[in-house]
């Protein structure tokens, strides 16, 4: 992802939106963990990477307003392999995403190890 942003002259912005409204724990979630490793991988390959750990009640209008506000031409979206029973209870993010968008996507699968 990194060498195609390059090839694109594009910065890439990795953002990762916590429910709520701030912060309650000074513990690292296994969200911002994960937001750190996808930039140390990306800053292998494009040194433009940048992160967002954003706090939304809306996780959804949380990845469109950061979106808005970096002029995004296309989101990237991992998906996740969420159960049947949590994607009842929590809801399914990724497809609110993908119904919601008005800018391409390109979705990865949870074990994608590929090359664009």
């Amino acid at each position: 992802l990194g060498q195609w942003a390059n090839r694109l002259d594009a910065p890439i912005i990795a953002v990762h939106v916590v429910a709520g409204l701030s912060e309650n724990t000074k513990e690292e979630s296994p969200g911002e963990r994960a937001l750190k490793n996808v930039v140390a991988q990306l800053k292998k390959t494009n040194p433009r990477v940048e992160s967002l750990l954003l706090f939304a009640n809306d996780l959804v209008d949380g990845i469109f307003q950061a979106a808005i506000e970096h002029d995004a031409t296309m989101i990237v979206l991992g998906l996740s392999r969420q159960g049947m029973l949590e994607r009842l209870i929590e809801g399914n993010i990724q497809r609110a995403i993908l119904n919601k968008s008005r800018l391409p996507i390109l979705a990865l699968p949870p074990d994608w190890n590929g090359i664009i």
